[in-house]
């Protein structure tokens, strides 16, 4: 298994158990105040994984260094929104943060493999399917969450923001389920498929060919 894929499922491992706690003290419990550090928390870990996740992908090194070493910054201003906060409350300003932040490099990494030559077709990769996915989420729900700041409290509002964020996070866990399925090539795979490619470019430049 890759590293790639590793840092993936530990991703989909904390993700859930995250889940499963906040939709255990919102709509079981009904802990919203604890709900909403849980929520906290969830965006802290989301952000860090995806950043190491993306740090094994991105080729360039200074930017992936920018990625990895992101989350320090984010983390501190996610915990100085929780301190100056009046209440406890949804993190609308940190989850904006971090769409824009991660959209950014992962539009980034598509601009990488667009210039690279095409050996075997990005889509038969696990990490196209997650990028996808991430991409639709984090555009799908950056608005969202831009209006949710003043208008969250308005009832019209909440049963649009739960329709529009229902079927953005259905997509993207139908995206990250077929991510799953797809089985990476071994490096000795790719450097077979890059050889035998490289041997039938200049095969079909020889004029002829010589006789046996």
């Amino acid at each position: 298994m890759s590293k790639g894929r590793k840092v993936f499922f530990l991703y989909t491992f904390i993700i859930s158990i995250l889940i499963l706690v906040g939709f255990s003290l919102r709509y079981i419990y009904n802990e919203r105040e604890t709900y909403f550090i849980v929520v906290r928390i969830y965006n802290i870990f989301e952000y860090a994984i995806l950043s190491w996740l993306f740090f094994l992908y991105i080729k360039n090194k200074t930017i992936k260094y920018i990625l990895l070493f992101s989350s320090i910054p984010f983390i501190a201003y996610c915990t100085f929104d929780f301190l100056i906060a009046p209440r406890p409350t949804l993190p609308f300003i940190p989850l904006i943060l971090e769409y824009l932040i991660l959209l950014i490099f992962i539009i980034y990494f598509f601009f990488e493999v667009i210039q690279e030559t095409v050996i075997e077709p990005i889509y038969t990769k696990a990490i196209f399917w997650i990028s996808v996915a991430f991409i639709i989420n984090f555009s799908g729900n950056f608005f969202l969450f831009l209006y949710s700041k003043n208008s969250f409290n308005n009832e019209e509002f909440q049963r649009q923001y739960t329709i529009i964020y229902s079927s953005v996070t259905i997509l993207k866990n139908i995206l990250l389920c077929i991510s799953v399925t797809i089985k990476d090539k071994e490096a000795n795979e790719i450097h077979s498929l890059h050889d035998s490619f490289i041997d039938s470019s200049l095969d079909s430049n020889l004029p002829f060919k010589t006789q046996k």
